[in-house]
């Protein structure tokens, strides 16, 4: 019994090798939110969901404002406020004193899709990487690849797409992507008909996503300085945001109240460019994250 248990651990050493070594392959191609949970904890940070993921670049923000700002935003899915996001955010930041933190909100991300709005335990971020992915600040992050590949660990040399990359700094690019007016308005009326059929329908406004986001800002002021944005959006999406919740400001005033200023761009959208009517095109998106990082030198 001995020998047989020997065999299998000299049989199992160097597939257990193999597989270690084949972690430190993954990168930014490998998917789009790897990156973010291997990098170090971070002194300023930008949240929210993929608007902000793909709309605020960092080497902008550092540029003009001489920091170096982290983006640890995910997408709707993934990181809207509440608990297991806020858990998240909590092991991110280093707890250093004279922070900047860009807090993005729209009415998705303050919103459920499930019966009760403010049941948590029906949230539909619970079993996603955010949730599940406990070290987020270890490379190579073997918990995540192990929880959040499914399996597909070929990804990790074979990524799926190249279209996308997640930079060091938290940015997710997306790369050659056609911008024509025809491929572009496509891309776009696809994604409203989504939003409008399938999320419109079931979302609801949650006071306990509120909570989190107000409890969010407050932990931030512990550590420096909170900005509130509100990123702008394509003209038929704004429309459905206006639809599910019209008095939007009125609703997050106590944000706006303890944060110290409050950027709404709503009222630019038709200055920009959008991919796909929810997310600026990275053009627009430097031209944004320039505006946003003007508006907090000004306001420092």
């Amino acid at each position: 019994m001995n020998a047989f248990i020997l065999k299998i651990i000299i049989f199992l050493i160097p597939i257990t090798l193999l597989l270690l070594a084949l972690c430190f392959f993954a990168n930014g191609y490998t998917d789009p939110f790897y990156v973010r949970f291997t990098t170090p904890t971070q002194q300023n940070l930008i949240v929210g969901t993929s608007r902000a993921a793909q709309g605020l670049q960092p080497d902008i923000f550092e540029k003009i404002l001489g920091i170096k700002l982290y983006n640890y935003s995910f997408t709707v899915a993934h990181s809207p406020y509440g608990k297991k996001y806020w858990e998240s955010i909590l092991k991110k930041h280093n707890k250093k004193k004279h922070g900047v933190f860009i807090v993005t909100v729209d009415p998705w991300s303050i919103s459920t899709w499930c019966k009760n709005p403010n049941d948590e335990t029906q949230f539909r971020e619970n079993t996603l990487a955010v949730a599940n992915t406990h070290n987020v600040s270890m490379y190579p992050n073997i918990e995540y690849l192990y929880k959040n590949l499914k399996g597909h660990y070929k990804d990790i040399l074979l990524a799926p797409t190249k279209k996308l990359f997640l930079h060091e700094n938290g940015w997710l690019e997306v790369k050659d992507i056609k911008m024509d007016s025809a491929s572009m308005n496509k891309r776009i009326a696809e994604k409203i008909t989504k939003y409008r059929t399938d999320h419109q329908p079931k979302t609801k406004f949650s006071k306990v996503r509120l909570d989190y986001l107000l409890q969010t800002i407050k932990y931030f002021n512990n550590y420096g300085q909170v900005y509130l944005v509100r990123l702008p959006v394509h003209s038929e999406m704004i429309k459905i945001e206006n639809e599910i919740m019209p008095n939007f400001n009125d609703v997050i005033s106590n944000a706006i109240h303890l944060s110290k200023a409050y950027l709404d761009m709503t009222n630019d959208n038709d200055k920009f460019l959008y991919t796909d009517g929810n997310h600026l095109y990275q053009t627009s998106g430097r031209e944004v994250s320039e505006i946003v990082a003007q508006w907090i030198k000004s306001n420092n």
